[in-house]
Order: C-alpha cells, then structure tokens, then sequence
C-alpha cells in the first residue's frame, strides 16, 4: 500500500508541473491581457469591498458595539482570503493550468485543517447564531450549569460569566453554552402548608407577608399567586417577585426570610415528612 500511494502522489506532483510547464510555454500577448483582467476584476472587487467595511466600520464605530465590530473584521477578513484565492485559481486557468490537481490538493488540505480547528469553527458558528438571535448579551443574567450570573463579556469564541453567589468569573467556549438560560426578572417562591389549615387564613397570611416583601429594597413587586399544586403531605402555594437579576441572590434570602417570619407570626407551620415506626 505505501508505494501506491508514493506513486500516485509523485504521478500527481509530475502532472502539475508539466501543466505550469506548458502554461508558461503558451503564455502570450492574449494571455497575459486575460491575465491583466482577472487581476482588474478583482482589484475592483476588492476595492469595493473594503469601501462597504469601512463604511460599515465607521458606522459600528460611533453606536460603540465591540461585538459588531469584531464580527465584521472576521467576515472582512475572510472576504479577503477568498478574493485572493480565487483571483490565483483564475489567473492559472486562464495561463491554461489544469487546476482540478491543485483544487483537489486545497480540498484535503482544508478538509485536514476543518478537522483540526473543528472546535474553534463550532464556537465561531454558535457564537454567530447567538449574537443573530440576539439570545443573551452583555449585561444580560443567565443561568448556567445551575448557577445564576451575569454576562461580562461575550465574543463569537467565548462567553465569560460572572456567577453571582461567589463573584467567580467563568470563560465558556460558545460551543459548550447551548444549556444557558437568560433569566428574568421574575422569582417565584413555593410555599408548602398544610391542609388543615384553611385557605381563607393562609391567604389572608400570604398578602401581609408580600406586603412586607414589596419594603424589601430592590423589589419591584410582589403578589399571591394563589394555590400552586397539591402535594402528599401539604398545599402549595406561589409568590412572586420581581427584582433586578443581578440582585435575585440576596433578595431571594431576604424574601425567605421574611416567609418564615410571617408565617411563624400566624403560627402556620411548613409541614415535613414524619416516619411512624411501631414495635411489634
């Protein structure tokens, strides 16, 4: 199997070298003017691209979107690296070079570099669809890998999160974040009580303690929600704040607080699970 392969890639080397041979040998005045138009195209071509990327620049420029501007250098950038490829293929197919060889050697040798920067690639896609989305942005509170935090800087590679309960910042591989969650303003507390206690007095109970929770500062609003689910051993029931998510840690605890206050005011007591063990 080695010596075939040898063979074949020397068979193919030897090939386009006598292409180039006889393309040089065939170059003439009609050549060279062909030659001389591909380059003009893609001169304009290339000029009017850069025209559209500084206009484009400038523009991304004063709204001061770092994101923007760093996205529309990549696109730019690979713009130009195409431009130039194809401007080379042309040129040679017109001398009267076989270039099927040389595009067969470009499609393995980029085939072989896809796979080696396949990682890098699916970040750039992913962070592409995220900022086209406009999913989540800097600023934005998330949730990932169970954790709240917020967004600090975002990139089409990486995303990094501040988390909110240690102030540890996290780089994430954009490829790797398709679980976060935006968050919202909104926070729910599900509040288990006991049957035997009727719902007119644990409603009366529930709008003092949101009441008491709207004082808190950095609350937005509260309400009783009402009746949540029923569960085994107790009724559950909703409340629901609104606060800035960047300040949902501390006003949760707080809000809590203040639950367990109020219902050991009205003497309700949050039921837990009993185990009777009798002896025979």
């Amino acid at each position: 199997m080695p010596p075939v392969v040898r063979r074949k890639r020397i068979s193919m080397d030897e090939g386009l070298l006598k292409s180039l041979q006889s393309a040089f040998e065939r170059i003439d005045s009609k050549a060279l003017v062909r030659c001389s138009l591909v380059v003009a195209i893609a001169i304009l071509i290339f000029i009017a691209l850069r025209i559209v990327y500084r206009k484009y620049r400038q523009k991304i420029t004063e709204l001061g979107d770092v994101r923007r501007l760093n996205t529309l250098a990549t696109v730019y950038r690979v713009a130009k690296i195409t431009l130039i490829t194809v401007t080379l293929l042309g040129i040679l197919q017109v001398c009267g070079v076989n270039i099927s060889s040389i595009v067969m050697g470009l499609g393995v040798v980029t085939t072989v570099i896809a796979f080696a920067v396949k990682d890098a690639l699916q970040d750039i896609f992913t962070g592409l669809m995220i900022k086209t989305d406009r999913f989540f942005q800097v600023g934005d509170a998330v949730e990932y890998d169970g954790r709240d935090g917020i967004v600090i800087y975002f990139s089409i590679r990486a995303t990094k999160i501040e988390f909110l309960d240690d102030r540890s910042i996290l780089s994430v591989a954009n490829r790797n974040i398709s679980k976060i969650r935006r968050l919202t303003h909104l926070v729910d507390i599900d509040i288990p009580l006991s049957y035997d206690a009727l719902r007119q007095d644990v409603f009366a109970v529930l709008e003092r303690i949101c009441a008491d929770i709207r004082t808190i500062e950095g609350v937005e609003d509260c309400m009783l929600k009402g009746t949540q689910s029923f569960a085994e051993s107790a009724v559950i029931y909703k409340i629901r704040f609104f606060c800035e998510p960047n300040d949902r840690p501390d006003i949760r605890r707080e809000a809590n607080k203040r639950v367990q206050d109020g219902l050991n005011r009205a003497g309700l007591r949050i039921p837990y699970l009993q185990v009777d063990v009798h002896d025979k």
